[in-house]
């Protein structure tokens, strides 16, 4: 099955860069109101990273890691 809404490599790139960045930002955030129940914060984390995993593993998303992983196929460039 051919995915309906594919995107770029650089949008991906970005888009993967912008929510790593905002899901560790409100790790920081919600951190001090866990009252040290850091366990509770790492499944987060996990979680926010799974999601990240669904994404780029249902072809959704198309990183290239920043060039640092070339691809033999130009459609996908």
């Amino acid at each position: 099955m051919k995915n309906i809404f594919p995107l770029g490599r650089k949008l991906s790139d970005l888009i993967v860069t912008i929510y790593v960045l905002l899901t560790l930002f409100l790790r920081f955030i919600i951190e001090p109101q866990l009252q040290g129940n850091f366990i509770i914060s790492v499944l987060l984390g996990g979680f926010a990273l799974l999601f990240l995993w669904a994404l780029v593993k249902s072809r959704i998303l198309n990183p290239s890691y920043f060039g640092l992983m070339p691809t033999n196929n130009p459609e996908n460039s």
